[in-house]
């Protein structure tokens, strides 16, 4: 088991990807502390967790809130007595305006969820946990919306090119302390949060998956797959780095199809 006897903490870990990474950590023999505001959801997870024999505690915060995260840490770490991986995992943001339309309680609640939280719950990782110990890691789920713009999405675009690079100047400054810090980048990933956009979300995702590479939109299991292996040692000398698991959406500059030529020729 590649994180047997190790304690980690994933936000919004109620579904999508937060529920596939913490399964994934927790079957490779991690205990996980799953924090979502959704304790129903949360509460699934763990029970599922420990019925396959794992070790899981449910715990219910807003990231958003400073005090929450506080306490978030200080549960793991009363539970488990220590912590050993940080998943900066959950996301709120406005979508479908444009930048100038967005009004300034959309755009602070995104920053302060998406990013600030971010910050926030590493610092009391590191100041409450990973220092003491001699090390850790921290994973921050960005997006490839962190790497290059989207339409309507601004706010969100914002956030996450903040996580990468917050990822970055982390892993540089702790790198001496035994702490590693990289991003993720997912593409469009199927979860429950993704199929409920828009008016025809068939429809939509059809669109989305007709402009990835691969023709399809990723699995949550993807993306836990990638986060596993930066969170264990085989990941040790692997840090400051943003991993982007897009099925190839990235590598394509966007341009249309030239005549005669296509995903299929």
């Amino acid at each position: 088991m590649r994180l047997a006897n190790r304690i980690g903490l994933i936000t919004g870990g109620g579904s999508g990807i937060g529920e596939a990474c913490a399964k994934t950590y927790a079957r490779e023999g991690a205990g996980v502390v799953v924090v979502d505001r959704n304790m129903e959801g949360a509460r699934r997870v763990v029970g599922e967790i420990r019925a396959a024999f794992g070790r899981a505690e449910a715990f219910e915060a807003n990231i958003g809130v400073p005090e929450q995260v506080e306490a978030m840490i200080g549960f793991a770490l009363d539970k488990f007595g220590r912590l050993d991986l940080l998943h900066n995992n959950a996301i709120y943001s406005v979508m479908g305006v444009r930048a100038a339309d967005i009004d300034l309680k959309g755009w602070q609640r995104t920053l302060d969820v998406s990013l600030t939280a971010y910050w926030y719950a590493s610092r009391a990782a590191i100041n409450t946990a990973m220092l003491k110990q001699g090390g850790g890691v921290i994973l921050n789920t960005a997006s490839v919306s962190g790497i290059a713009g989207d339409y309507l999405q601004c706010a969100y675009n914002v956030a996450k090119a903040g996580v990468v690079n917050l990822s970055r100047v982390i892993a540089i400054e702790y790198a001496r302390k035994g702490i590693r810090c990289n991003a993720i980048c997912p593409g469009p990933i199927l979860t429950p949060g993704i199929r409920g956009i828009g008016r025809n979300p068939d429809k939509w995702l059809r669109q989305v998956a007709e402009g990835i590479p691969m023709g399809r939109l990723g699995d949550p299991q993807e993306v836990a797959n990638v986060a596993l292996f930066l969170a264990s040692d085989e990941a040790s000398f692997v840090t400051g780095t943003t991993v982007v698991v897009d099925g190839g959406l990235n590598a394509h500059s966007g341009m249309a199809y030239a005549p005669g030529r296509g995903p299929d020729w």
